[in-house]
């Protein structure tokens, strides 16, 4: 018979378990590596200056507001990487170098910039001083028309809320008002007062005009006959006596003469007051066509006295 050879036991026989191994190995790994990061949201701004007052307490200490370094922004990412993201350090420092306290600070006299340390890191430029300045004049002058504002309402509610006087009484005119009145009366109506009743006789003159005098010595020079003086004209109605007996007033002629009173009282008010004619109107209550109309009228009776 002939010899069969054997196979050797050294070969290597493969397996169905070692050609599988490997894939799955592979496609178990992949899906692992494939998971993206979990991303942070961003700090607030409280978060932000509470970090910042932790890492640098030396420039971002409660109640530190001096002139910050320029470029600080690279500094706190060198010094404290990863601690801050850029986003919120940006609207971090926008916000606090926008502030009044920040800007009072770089126009202070003297006014340097401060590093992350607390020390000295140049001055404040010209420009960004007068930058400061002029944004500070702004807000102070938003600040003043709004307290003007305030102040103005305030005034019209209180004018609005007051209410209105009620009108005076007329007062009775006084003796002396009285006797004006009584004496201007016959000269409004055309009338002369009557005279006196008639004149004394002269002394000396004779009672017959149509005999001459007769001389007191012989050889005197008859005397010329005395000529009577002529008559005076009766003296006018307001040169009688105040104390002239008054004839009463009726109530009209009363009102008539108050409102005139009153008409005098607020055209003197008005001559020497500092104030233009709408604040004076306002002032007595009154429009600006009624107070034109009083004083038109208080000067023609002025005119007419």
């Amino acid at each position: 018979m002939p010899d069969i050879p054997k196979i050797p036991e050294t070969a290597p026989v493969p397996t169905p378990d070692a050609t599988l191994d490997t894939p799955t190995e592979a496609a178990t790994a992949a899906p692992a590596a494939a998971v993206a990061p979990v991303s942070r949201p961003e700090p607030s701004v409280a978060d932000t200056a509470r970090l910042l007052a932790e890492h640098f307490p030396a420039l971002f200490g409660a109640g530190v507001i001096k002139p910050i370094k320029l470029r600080i922004q690279a500094d706190i990412h060198h010094r404290a990487p990863g601690v801050f993201t850029k986003k919120a350090l940006s609207i971090f420092l926008h916000r606090h170098t926008t502030g009044t306290a920040y800007l009072r600070a770089l126009v202070a006299e003297g006014a340097t910039r401060i590093d992350l340390d607390g020390q000295p890191a140049g001055e404040v430029a010209a420009e960004h001083r007068e930058a400061a300045g002029v944004e500070l004049e702004r807000r102070r002058a938003i600040v003043e028309a709004k307290k003007q504002a305030g102040r103005e309402a305030a005034r019209a509610s209180r004018h609005d809320a007051r209410p209105p006087r009620p009108p005076r009484p007329p007062r009775p005119p006084l003796p002396a008002q009285q006797a004006q009145l009584s004496q201007s009366a016959p000269q409004a109506t055309g009338e002369r007062p009557a005279t006196r009743g008639a004149r004394s006789a002269q002394p000396g003159a004779s009672k017959r005009p149509d005999r001459a005098p007769r001389p007191s010595h012989p050889g005197q020079a008859p005397r010329r006959p005395h000529k009577p003086p002529p008559e005076r004209k009766p003296a006018r109605a307001h040169q009688e006596p105040v104390n002239a007996p008054a004839l009463p007033l009726t109530p009209e002629q009363a009102a008539e003469a108050e409102a005139r009173h009153q008409r005098a009282m607020l055209l003197r008010s008005f001559e020497q007051s500092p104030l233009s004619k709408a604040n004076f109107g306002a002032l007595k209550g009154l429009s600006e066509a009624a107070l034109d109309a009083l004083l038109t009228q208080a000067r023609q009776e002025r005119g007419s006295r």
